[in-house]
């Protein structure tokens, strides 16, 4: 009975043991796949390309013929302006370095557009803005251009700044 005793005993300690081996090896088994998780969550970073930085307004030009194309004309005649944008990779945005907001990227009849919210402002208004809707027309590692869909179909020529 003793030899029964001490047999179950030292076979509960070796599972025991095994057990605590298994859970070590699962242990540190685990920040293998985390770093695997982070290497790839590195990869879905933007690589300069994409909406996500700081983008200044370098020209505002007039789609005079309604074309929606930025032609060499309408670029002549463009004006300066000073207007940017940060936009940041968990959806929220500064414009004008004073406005807080969000932004969504969606696609609309086949056109990538972007919807701009601005927060509403304590006294201005008594609720948020309408956004500001613009076609992408193109997003390149240092520019983006921008249509504004709504009004007189603006131009929107932005630099990549940081």
């Amino acid at each position: 009975m003793k030899s029964n005793l001490i047999f179950c005993i030292a076979f509960a300690l070796l599972i025991a043991c095994s057990s605590n081996k298994a859970a070590e090896e699962t242990t540190a088994a685990k920040p293998e796949k985390k770093s695997e998780a982070v290497s790839s969550a590195e990869e879905t970073q933007p690589s300069g390309d994409g909406i996500v930085g700081y983008w200044k307004l370098t020209l505002e030009a007039y789609d005079d013929n309604g074309n929606k194309v930025l032609d060499d004309d309408e670029r002549k005649k463009g004006i300066k302006n000073k207007y940017t944008y940060r936009f940041n990779a968990d959806g929220s945005c500064q414009i004008q370095d004073f406005y807080k907001g969000r932004y969504e990227e969606k696609t609309e009849n086949g056109n990538k557009m972007l919807y701009v919210y601005r927060n509403r402002v304590v006294g201005e208004e008594d609720k948020d803005p309408a956004p500001d809707v613009y076609r992408i027309i193109s997003n390149s590692k240092n520019q983006l251009v921008l249509l504004e869909r709504e009004g007189n179909l603006t131009f929107w020529v932005f630099e990549r700044a940081g």
